[in-house]
């Protein structure tokens, strides 16, 4: 059995500038949990898998394609690969988001 205890998993800083720690990587799927501050964006950006957003504190804002919803704890929301994605933390609280991607294209296995 494999348990990820989130809180100990190192913190780091993704490319584009983000806290986040990397949960579960395999050949399948990958699971992060971006840690987004109060105001912080991600711009949208297609990405060539299918994902989903699964809020664990927090709300803000997900956008999915030309869609955007208000998130808030525990709401999942689905992404169809290669369609524009973009979360936006609320101005006053953190954001704290599972992204779970799969399946994983070959391109995008060691990001």
């Amino acid at each position: 059995m494999e348990v990820v205890r989130m809180s100990e998993v190192p913190v780091f800083t993704t490319p584009m500038g983000f806290a986040a720690r990397k949960l579960l990587d395999r050949p399948s799927f990958l699971i992060m949990n971006l840690l987004l501050k109060p105001g912080e964006a991600v711009e949208k950006h297609a990405m060539p898998d299918d994902a989903f957003f699964y809020v664990v504190k927090g709300g803000g804002i997900i956008e999915i394609g030309e869609e955007q919803t208000s998130a808030a704890e525990t709401d999942i929301v689905f992404s169809p690969k290669n369609t524009p994605r973009g979360l936006k933390a609320s101005p006053h609280q953190e954001f704290h988001v599972l992204i779970v991607r799969s399946p994983l294209s070959a391109d995008n296995q060691n990001k």
